[in-house]
Formats: structure tokens, C-alpha cells, sequence
């Protein structure tokens, strides 16, 4: 029998519901629609959660990558960024003001190609963003660090799919001077729009607070110091994440028990390769990922939805960012340094496969993927 299994489901309990109704009346009671106790409570909340000092809301994941950017003054700097990521990571960097040089993935965890690294870092090179694809941390982060460390380079992490990601028993978020966290609806944890900086560093903490609220550092004073912006987070989205925030550990408990059965049941598939994730990374499993066969891999997401109802979530990206028209046409993104292929990249982009994942998605359904993903695979190969 066909079944509908969509890409996701948000699932708010009848509890859950009833205190965030309250707390919304709460919020209009009060007076205050932004930035006010709950946007404090939620960073206190996310802080302690990642292992950090500071946690700052903002209004986007992306702005939670731009802010940092801005506060280390990268304007005329070179930052390297892996061309496997979503747009916002380029575009806040340019926005920025820096120049961005894009990086080859590496095949075992997605994230920076090592080896590539080294060869594009030159002397106007500031930092660089790594991308915890799918909520894998690099397997490599050791060496990355170290890397860095050496050139002199600062590390911002791109978190935006690692809510609770692990490695070494240290959270995403905690790794590098400052990290960005996105809370757009799909993501581990969510608040409708929303994201969220973390860093140790007090200094860089108080710049991103000014930033964040067109450049105050005073928000009882009209007295602007830096060229900040608005890229506040509202009362009624802090109220969001601080409902999330009381489930966080329940979420990725779900999370990873559904990626160990993906696991088991699709373990020895023909013509299929898991992503193999080393015992000291936990990941937050923002995406099951698995690779097929480029030529089919379209056929293969269509015929799961045409016959058997099941709707694939998108790839961790089907559109590398070297190759979309408005980075090709702007003069600050370094595309080839010698005879640059992102040969890893594109491979990594045309062969994968997201298959669903999420809170409330039942043992019973992902058994009804796994069995349809193996008659597809049989069918075509």
C-alpha cells in the first residue's frame, strides 16, 4: 500500500502548543515585541547548551555569519569557504566586505578538502568558514586547527546544521573564535526564522551585541559607535527556541535513533554507499545522507515520490557556489587558483541522496523508505 511520507513534519505537542499561546500572551501583555526577557533567556539557554560564554540571538542564520565576519574586520581580506555549502555562507562574507577563495570538499566527512586548504592559503588570508555538512564536524579537525593556527588564521564555524553535533565529546559552536547557528524551520531546532553567534570571546561578544542593533552599544541610548544594521531577533522567535530548547535532547536522541536504523536496514544495499561517520563525531543528523549513481540519482528521487509517495528532502547541495551566476560575476570570489576542479565536490553534489529524517517520523515509515529506495535502486540499475 503507498503511503505519504513528506520531506518533514512539524510536530508541536498539545503541551507544547498551550505554552507557547501563553507565552505569546505573555509577550503582548508585556509591551515588549523584541528583544527583550525571552531573547535573553534563549541565549542564556543555548550558551549553556553548546559549553560557551556568550550566545547572541539574531534574525538569520546568515546574519549570524555576517556579524562575526563584520566584527573581525575581514573588508579586504581573504576568507576560504568550501564551494559545497548554502549560499548564504559566500554572500555574508562579501557582504562582509571580504574576498572569498572557495575550497574542494573532502570525500570522507564533506567538509574542507585539507590538502586543498594548504594551496589556497596566501598572504592576505584572514580565516577561514568550515561547514559542518549534514551536522558532521571535519574528521580532520585536529588538523584543520592546526593548520590555522600556523597560518594565523581565524576559525568561524558554519553550524548552521549542527545543533549538538559532537566531536571529542565538545559541541559544534565551541570549536573555533565564534560559530553561526541557523533556526529556519527545517533545522535541528527552529524558531521560524532566527539564528544564533556563539563565542568564549568577550571582546568579540560585545562587538556582535552592537552590530546586531544598528551599531549601539548602548540599547538605552541612541548613540550609534559602528556601522551595525538590524538583525534583531524578536520576542515571539526567542519564545520559540526557548520551547525547543526545553526538547533539545529529546530531538536528537529521536534524530540519531532513526539514522542507526537507516543504518541497519540499508547496511550491504547494491549500488548504494553510506556515509561512514567515525565513532568520535556525533552527529546532530540534520541530514541522512547516502550516495547513488549521478545518472540516476533524479530518476531515483522522482520514482520515490511518483510511486511510492515518499518525498526526498533536499541535497547538501545539489548547486555548488563557484558555479552560481552571481558568484561567477563578482570580483571579490577567487574561483581557480592552478587548475582547481572541486572534482570531490561535484562528485560529492551529483552522487548524494537525502533521505527523510526527523522528530516523529516513525520506525514504520522509515522501513517503507528503506524498502522503497531498494525496489527503485532495482529498477534502474
Amino acid at each position: 500500500m503507498k503511503k505519504r511520507i513528506p520531506l518533514l513534519r512539524l510536530n508541536y505537542a498539545r503541551s507544547e502548543k498551550k505554552y507557547i499561546t501563553d507565552g505569546l500572551k505573555e509577550i503582548l501583555d508585556s509591551g515588549h515585541l523584541t528583544m527583550s526577557k525571552k531573547v535573553s533567556h534563549f541565549e542564556e539557554l543555548f550558551a549553556k547548551f553548546i559549553g560557551v560564554k556568550f550566545a547572541v540571538a539574531v534574525n538569520s542564520g546568515t546574519s549570524a555569519l555576517e556579524i562575526p565576519l563584520r566584527a573581525l574586520n575581514v573588508k579586504g581580506k581573504s576568507i576560504i569557504i568550501p564551494t559545497n555549502t548554502f549560499m548564504a555562507t559566500p554572500l555574508a562574507a562579501l557582504h562582509a566586505g571580504a574576498k572569498v577563495i572557495f575550497v574542494d570538499s573532502s570525500k570522507d566527512d564533506l567538509s574542507i578538502d585539507i590538502k586543498d586548504l594548504e594551496k589556497k592559503i596566501t598572504s592576505n588570508t584572514v580565516g577561514i568558514i568550515p561547514v559542518h555538512i549534514g551536522g558532521v564536524i571535519s574528521t580532520q579537525w585536529n588538523k584543520l586547527k592546526k593548520i590555522c593556527n600556523s597560518n594565523k588564521l581565524f576559525i568561524l564555524e558554519d553550524a548552521a546544521h549542527a545543533h549538538g553535533s559532537l566531536i571529542n565529546n565538545k559541541k559544534a559552536g565551541s570549536l573555533g573564535v565564534a560559530a553561526a547557528f541557523s533556526f529556519y524551520p527545517t533545522k535541528v531546532l527552529n524558531t521560524g526564522e532566527g539564528g544564533m553567534i556563539t563565542t568564549n570571546d568577550k571582546a568579540l561578544y560585545k562587538k556582535f551585541v552592537t552590530l546586531r542593533d544598528h551599531g549601539k552599544k548602548d540599547p538605552k541610548h541612541n548613540i550609534h559607535s559602528e556601522l551595525g544594521y538590524n538583525w534583531r531577533m524578536a520576542e515571539i522567535n526567542a519564545l520559540l527556541g526557548i520551547q525547543q530548547m526545553k526538547k533539545v535532547n529529546k530531538i536528537l536522541y529521536e534524530r540519531r535513533a532513526q539514522a542507526k536504523l537507516y543504518d541497519k536496514l540499508l547496511e550491504g544495499t547494491p549500488n548504494l554507499k553510506l556515509l561512514e561517520i567515525p565513532e568520535k563525531i556525533k552527529s546532530s543528523y540534520y541530514k541522512y545522507i547516502v550516495f547513488v549513481n549521478k545518472k540516476i540519482r533524479d530518476k531515483v528521487k522522482k520514482k520515490m515520490k511518483k510511486s511510492f509517495g515518499v518525498t526526498l528532502p533536499g541535497e547538501v547541495y545539489n548547486k555548488l557556489c563557484h558555479s552560481q551566476p552571481v558568484i561567477k560575476k563578482n570580483k571579490n570570489v577567487t574561483i581557480k587558483i592552478g587548475n582547481q576542479s572541486f572534482k570531490n565536490a561535484k562528485k560529492i553534489s551529483s552522487e548524494q541522496l537525502c533521505l527523510p529524517l526527523y522528530p516523529g517520523l516513525k520506525n514504520s515509515e522509515i522501513k517503507y523508505v528503506v524498502q522503497s529506495l531498494k525496489k527503485t535502486l532495482n529498477e534502474f540499475i
